[in-house]
C-alpha cells in the first residue's frame, strides 16, 4: 500500500517489517499493550490541521476559528486544541464541561442547541459563556427572565435558516428551511426574532449564524451563504441598530477518507465565505468572520485498530473480514453511508488480493463498517487499521449489546499517552439497580 498524506496522521509511515506505524509508533505494538478496538489520536496532526485553517484565513481576517467540540469532546484531544488557540463551539452543557477541563475559557465558546434547558441555559450564565447562539423565541424569553438583573448584557447570535440546499446526506443538512435549526430569513421571521432580542434587556445582538451542513463538497454554497449573512445583517443593523459585528458561518467541509474523494481546498473555502464579506459587506466589511471545523481539525487525526476475529466466505460473494469492534464506536457507516478504507497494520507491504467488506461485531446487518476495501487476505489475529476515523465516532459512540466502549491514546512527541482507559462492563451498569 501506499501512504496517502490526505487520510492518513502525519509522519504514518511503513517500517521494514512491514508493520505501520504513527510518529515512531508501532500500531501493531499498541494492539498488543491497549487492547482492541484502540482509537489513537496524533497530536501533531491536530496542530498541522489547525494550522492549515489559521493559514487558510490569515489573509481574510479578523477571523476566528472555534473547534466543534461535537466532533470529538475528548479532554485530552480538546487540550492539545486549545492550546493552540481555537475557541471552542459547543452544543451542550457537557460539551461546555468538557472543553473547560480541557483547559478552553467559557469567554471564548459559543453555545448552541435547539432546545437547550434552563439549566444548561443557567449554568452557560454562570460560567460566563462568550456567546449564546438564539435558536428560536423560547431561548429569547428564557434568557431575558435570567439576564434581567446583570449588570453586563449576554452577547448572543441569533442562528437563521438562509435557505440553502446543499448535496449531503439528508441527515445531515441543517441549511434549509425545513429544518429544525435556525430562523428562516425569507419569511420575515428572522428579522422579528432580531426586533425581539435588541428589545429584551439584558440582551446585545453582536452576530449572525447559519450552518449548511456536513460533508459539503463544493464551495458556492458558501459564497452563497456568506451574501445571505450579509446581507441580512445590514438589514437588521438599519432595523433594530444592533451591533452585529459578528458572523458565524459555520463549519461542515468535508475532508477525504478515501484517496479517490475529491473535497475542497482550504484556500477555496476561505475565500468563498471571506470574499462576499470584505468585498460586498458594506458596513459588514470589517466584520469578524467565526468559522466552526470539527472534522477539518480532528478526522485525519485519528486511526482505529480493531483485530480481525475471522472471515466469511461464501462461493461468489465478497468474503466479511469480521473484526472486534463496530457501529458501537463508529456508527457513521450505517447512519450516513460513511465510507472508509483500510489496511492490516501487520501487513502494509503486502499486496491486495481480495475485496471484502469489514464486518463490526453488533447484532444488525447494517453493522458494516467498510462496505468494500481490497485487502491482503485477512488472517485471525491480524490487526486492521481504518484512518480518518478522529469525527463523529467516538463521540457518537454507545454500550448496544452491552459493549464497552475502547480504550484511546494520543501520540505527542515521541510519547503515548491513555487519555482514556477502555470501559469495563461494571462501568456500563454502574447508574443502574435491581
Amino acid at each position: 500500500m501506499e501512504i496517502d498524506r490526505a487520510i492518513w496522521p502525519e509522519e504514518t509511515v511503513i517500517g521494514r517489517d512491514g508493520h505501520l506505524a504513527i510518529g515512531g509508533a508501532d500500531l501493531v505494538e499498541l494492539a498488543d499493550r491497549y487492547g482492541t478496538p484502540l482509537y489513537v489520536y496524533d497530536a501533531d496532526t491536530l496542530r498541522t490541521n489547525i494550522r492549515a485553517y489559521v493559514d487558510a484565513f490569515f489573509r481574510h481576517r479578523p477571523v476566528r476559528v472555534a473547534y466543534s467540540v461535537k466532533a470529538c469532546p475528548l479532554i485530552g484531544v480538546g487540550a492539545v486544541i486549545m492550546r493552540a488557540g481555537l475557541d471552542a463551539s459547543v452544543a451542550s452543557l457537557g460539551e461546555l464541561l468538557a472543553a473547560r477541563r480541557a483547559g478552553f475559557p467559557a469567554s471564548r465558546m459559543e453555545l448552541h442547541g435547539n432546545a437547550k434547558p434552563d439549566d444548561e441555559l443557567a449554568s452557560a450564565l454562570r460560567a460566563r459563556v462568550g456567546r449564546v447562539v438564539i435558536d428560536g423565541l423560547h431561548d429569547i424569553e428564557r434568557l431575558g427572565q435570567m439576564v434581567q438583573k446583570r449588570t453586563r448584557p449576554q452577547p448572543v447570535w441569533l442562528r437563521v435558516s438562509p435557505g440553502i440546499a446543499v448535496d449531503t446526506h439528508p441527515h445531515l443538512q441543517t441549511g434549509t428551511l425545513d429544518s429544525k435549526f435556525g430562523v428562516p430569513i425569507s419569511t420575515g421571521d428572522a428579522l422579528a426574532h432580531a426586533r425581539e432580542i435588541t428589545g429584551t434587556k439584558g440582551l446585545s445582538l453582536v452576530g449572525l449564524h447559519a450552518h449548511l451542513g456536513a460533508e459539503v463538497r463544493d464551495a458556492r454554497p458558501y459564497r452563497e451563504l456568506a451574501r445571505e449573512l450579509v446581507a441580512f445583517a445590514n438589514e437588521v443593523r438599519a432595523a433594530t441598530r444592533a451591533p452585529i459585528a459578528e458572523l458565524g458561518m459555520g463549519g461542515g467541509l468535508a475532508v477525504p477518507l478515501r484517496s479517490h474523494d475529491e473535497v475542497v481546498g482550504l484556500a477555496d473555502y476561505a475565500r468563498a465565505l471571506a470574499e462576499p464579506v470584505r468585498k460586498e459587506g458594506g458596513a459588514l466589511r470589517g466584520a469578524t468572520i467565526f468559522v466552526e471545523p470539527g472534522r477539518g481539525i480532528v478526522g485525519r487525526a485519528a486511526v482505529a485498530l480493531y483485530r480481525v476475529v475471522g472471515t466469511k466466505r461464501v462461493e461468489g460473494l465478497r468474503p466479511f473480514v469480521a473484526v472486534d469492534g463496530g457501529m458501537g464506536d463508529n456508527i457513521r457507516p450505517a447512519l450516513y453511508g460513511a465510507q472508509y478504507t483500510a489496511a492490516i497494520a501487520g501487513r502494509a507491504n503486502a499486496g491486495a488480493t481480495e475485496e471484502v467488506a469489514v464486518a463490526g461485531r453488533f447484532c444488525e446487518s447494517g453493522d458494516v463498517l467498510i462496505r468494500s476495501v481490497r485487502l491482503p487476505a485477512a488472517r485471525t489475529g491480524d490487526v486492521l487499521v481504518i484512518p480518518g476515523v478522529g469525527a463523529y465516532s467516538l463521540a457518537m459512540a454507545s454500550n448496544y449489546n452491552q459493549a464497552p466502549r475502547p480504550a484511546v491514546v494520543l501520540l505527542d512527541k515521541g510519547r503515548t499517552r491513555l487519555i482514556r482507559r477502555r470501559e469495563r462492563p461494571e462501568d456500563i451498569w454502574r447508574l443502574e439497580r435491581r
